[in-house]
């Protein structure tokens, strides 16, 4: 009965492994549309000498349609997660599509600790001139 549920597990494990990869994949490919998106429009934009206007529409809503889509595809992927320890009770380390949240703070801190740096030296150079 160990061996069917450890086979079981097994193949639940390798179907949540292959799925996650498959989300990386579409996160990197949206990384590519998002650069792309706006070349293609502009050089569709600069050869019909269209309205401005209206190529900033569309840009601007395939954004929030991409946007959507990559919050959609973490969600999914924080479901399955959830679901895999839910149903087997065993935690699984997947490596994050993006940063994982207990990094965050720590680089973000980093960021605001070097900008602060940067701004006091630019006072004190500021003050020694007066």
């Amino acid at each position: 009965m160990a061996q069917k549920q450890d086979a079981l597990y097994q193949n639940l494990q390798n179907y949540a492994e292959e799925l996650h990869q498959k989300n990386k994949k579409r996160i990197r490919a949206s990384g590519i549309v998002l650069l792309l998106l706006p070349v293609i429009l502009g050089l569709v934009r600069w050869l019909t000498d269209s309205d401005k206007i209206v190529f900033l529409l569309i840009w601007v809503l395939c954004m929030f349609l991409l946007s959507a889509y990559l919050v959609s595809v973490e969600y999914l992927d924080h479901t399955l997660q959830k679901k895999l320890f839910e149903m087997t009770g065993r935690v699984e380390d997947y490596d994050g599509l993006l940063d994982r949240p207990e990094d965050l703070p720590s680089k973000i801190k980093e960021q605001i600790k070097s900008r602060l740096d940067t701004e006091t030296g630019d006072d004190a150079e500021e003050g020694g001139d007066a």
